[in-house]
């Protein structure tokens, strides 16, 4: 085990590209360049998952590049949402691991002063395996599809870019800042049909941040009247809730328990 500072980038692309096997990395923020550099030193025939926190809000503020999500997924990487993630893990064969207070952007590894280990002690990598793989597989964890991405990415599109007083820098949001989108919905409504539209607005009239399935429910003859054919109102609710979870609308906070990521 050793001790690891900033810059790392060059152990950390030098341990991608010697990866046969597979490459597992959690990270809340990510950016397009580093994960560019990534994907060129990887091997093609080594897998790749990201676990990483999946918001509008960090989209829209730029600690999360979906351009660089979008180059993971066409890559054939797979990418999953923890809505609560702030771990920094980087697994290589599950035989190598660096753990850091750094993200996975140009600042993570290159400016900002981080810290962390390198380690290949069988026993602390396989403890690192097992959780990454418990992450992975929680039930509030979900997969982020290129669909998804490309949905979250026109509703972006229709949000009106604040000009900057200064020059731009690479932002990473603090953690424990707002991760709530304050923007008129009316780019998400004009970016969502049918069910998903009509839910969205169900949730939207909602007055608090949290709500719950009892109260999401309660729409049920609201949208009856809408959808008069179907039998299964409440379980299309649920089919939607997944799915504006699916693009960072929604959060699922567990026990029918949920959070609006807007407002």
């Amino acid at each position: 085990m050793k001790i690891l500072t900033t810059p790392w980038k060059d152990q950390f692309l030098e341990l991608v590209a010697n990866a046969k096997t597979s490459i597992k990395i959690t990270s809340p923020f990510l950016k397009e360049p580093i994960c560019s550099e990534m994907l060129e030193a990887k091997h093609p025939d080594t897998s790749l998952e990201l676990i990483t926190s999946f918001k509008l809000s960090h989209t829209y503020s730029g600690s999360l590049d979906i351009d660089a999500l979008m180059k993971i997924s066409h890559a054939d990487g797979v990418i999953k949402n923890y809505s609560k993630l702030h771990s920094k893990i980087y697994l290589f064969d599950d035989k190598e691991v660096i753990i850091s207070s750094g993200n996975l952007t140009d600042s993570g590894l290159s400016k900002n002063f981080e810290y962390g280990i390198y380690s290949k002690d069988e026993a602390i990598v396989s403890k690192v395996v097992e959780d990454f793989n418990s992450l992975s597989n929680h039930e509030n964890t979900n997969i982020v599809s290129i669909g998804n991405l490309v949905t979250a990415k026109e509703i972006l599109s229709k949000i009106p870019i604040k000009k900057n007083k200064f020059p731009l820098i690479e932002f990473e949001t603090v953690y424990g800042a707002s991760d709530l989108l304050e923007v008129p919905t009316k780019s998400i409504r004009t970016t969502l049909t049918d069910w998903r539209k009509e839910v969205f607005l169900c949730i939207d009239i909602i007055p608090r941040i949290n709500f719950t399935l009892e109260e999401i429910n309660a729409f049920e003859p609201h949208l009856k009247r809408i959808y008069p054919d179907s039998y299964y109102i409440t379980d299309k609710i649920m089919e939607q809730l997944l799915y504006l979870r699916d693009i960072g609308l929604v959060e699922f906070l567990g026990n029918d328990n949920f959070r609006k990521l807007w407002k």
